[in-house]
């Protein structure tokens, strides 16, 4: 039924995620596309979506989804209002006090119980899109919510938003009609680097996505943060065909797996038809991203060692290393040990920040992980530092309810003025107080960057080989970043110039 947007139907109070609300977010707005995506390029002879882009590398992908999503009119023709959805589920308990009291049975339940046997049917990008509203500036409560202690966005907390979009816009594609919610698994498998084009204004702000790739039980998430001018959220609650394109502030990509809940084994999803040139396109973006990722994991370097120019790399530290070892020369107050930038923090994991399924959030730990960053970046300037990116991190194990998550963060890598930036790694590990171990579920990597010209950002130095090998990872990743925030920079250039 279609409604006109009301500001208060959208007031969804925070509440404990259980198994009968999929997503409870305080201004979540799901539009569901009843005509798919009409007003795409019918060939890829269209000028305005060039066929190949000069670009070479892993990189040259940006541009070409840039231009496609950019340059596209707004594919969705109406919307409809849909508040916190309740799921009727029959074999998971309502509330986390009666999963606590059923835990042995359904232990029990997950032993005896087959594989689900699925109808599956042909699905399309847009019976996935969702879209997400942030009216940061039309809403001061919203604001207050998010607004972090330098009057700005508290970037962790957007991180939970992505990450239930992605859930959500999951479901969406895997789910048949009047199905059980329960009868599928979906958890976050990795997050592909995310980088921030523009820096979070105090603004309305609109994230979109949907389904962009499909394997026999993986799927990929196009997401999408744009920055709404003035005005058109407002012009939405009256008018629902309205066509609007804001700034693009990030777009990111999130990897979901589906999982059988009863044998915990990959499940196969709902098969995704392309309807024109610019699904096909994305459809094989996503291709070559996974084949990128497979060979970059593949060139780990717990798999292989340094390249050459990495060894002679590693050998220049070591040998200003014994220059400063056991305190022959002093060491310069530009230079700090990687040893002496570490913080960490713990946590005990709460039922309110789980998802359906029992587990915490992903993104609630994308949020710890950026926080316990900052701070730490923070330290190492003596000023806030900016962030610029989080690179690819892969969700290894889920984090269960009542366990303690220990997070360790280091500056691995600073090369020193006057370069301004550097990266922090933060490592996630669950405590397991019985066998007194510590079990690694994530990895983060960030990149953030000093803005204040009158910091000289200091040099960080490794002294063993553990240290030197987080520091030539650090180093990767880094170059890698720097060719992607270069590349968003010529697309801005380009738009300028032709606007």
């Amino acid at each position: 039924m279609l409604c006109k947007f009301v500001p208060k139907s959208l007031s969804i109070g925070r509440k404990i995620i259980n198994n009968q609300s999929l997503l409870t977010r305080r201004f979540q707005i799901n539009s569901l596309i009843k005509s798919s995506i009409k007003n795409d390029p019918k060939n890829s002879n269209n000028p305005s979506y060039p066929s190949e882009v000069k670009k070479v590398g892993d990189f040259k992908d940006i541009e070409i989804i840039e231009n496609l999503m950019l340059k596209k009119e707004k594919p969705v023709a109406s919307y409809i209002i849909q508040p916190r959805k309740k799921l009727q589920s029959l074999s998971e308990p309502s509330y986390w006090i009666d999963l606590v009291n059923k835990t042995k049975s359904k232990k029990q339940i997950r032993q005896s119980k087959s594989p689900i046997q699925r109808k599956l049917i042909l699905r399309t990008m847009s019976d996935s899109y969702v879209e997400e509203f942030l009216p940061f500036k039309s809403d001061p409560d919203l604001l207050e919510e998010y607004v972090n202690s330098d009057g700005g966005i508290r970037i962790g907390k957007i991180f939970e938003d992505l990450d239930l979009l992605a859930a959500n816009i999951s479901y969406k594609h895997c789910v048949i009609e009047k199905e059980n919610y329960s009868n599928i698994t979906i958890v976050t498998a990795s997050v592909d680097r995310l980088d921030l084009i523009k820096s979070l204004p105090i603004c309305d702000i609109r994230l979109n996505g949907h389904i962009s790739y499909v394997g026999y039980s993986s799927m990929e998430v196009l997401i999408k943060m744009e920055a709404l001018q003035d005005g058109v959220f407002q012009n939405l609650q009256t008018s629902s065909e309205t066509n609007f394109q804001g700034e693009t502030l990030m777009i990111t990509r999130f990897i979901m797996v589906a999982r059988d809940p009863f044998t915990d084994h990959s499940i196969q999803i709902n098969p995704l038809q392309l309807e024109n040139n610019y699904q096909k396109k994305l459809f094989q973006i996503a291709e070559e991203q996974k084949n990128r990722r497979r060979a970059s994991a593949a060139a780990a370097l717990t798999r292989l060692p340094p390249t050459e120019e990495e060894k002679l790399l590693i050998h220049d530290c070591y040998l200003e290393y014994c220059k400063y070892a056991n305190q022959k020369e002093k060491i310069p107050d530009n230079i700090l040990w990687m040893d002496e930038t570490t913080m960490e923090s713990v946590t005990f994991m709460q039922p309110q920040n789980r998802n359906i399924h029992g587990f915490v959030f992903g993104g609630y730990l994308m949020k710890l992980a950026y926080e316990l960053a900052f701070s730490n970046a923070s330290v190492f300037l003596k000023s806030r530092p900016t962030f610029l990116a989080l690179d690819e991190i892969s969700f290894r194990k889920p984090v269960q309810i009542g366990s303690i998550l220990i997070m360790s963060s280091q500056i691995v890598y600073a090369p020193g003025s006057p370069h301004r930036s550097f990266q922090v790694m933060v490592m996630a590990d669950v405590l397991d107080i019985e066998r007194v171990s510590r079990d690694t579920t994530n990895i983060f990597h960030f990149t953030f960057n000093c803005d204040n010209s009158d910091i000289k950002v200091r040099r960080v130095m490794p002294k063993t080989y553990d240290e030197s090998m987080k520091y030539v990872e650090g180093r990767r990743r880094r170059r890698i970043g720097l060719k992607l925030r270069g590349l968003y920079n010529e697309i801005s250039d380009k738009r300028m110039k032709t606007s």
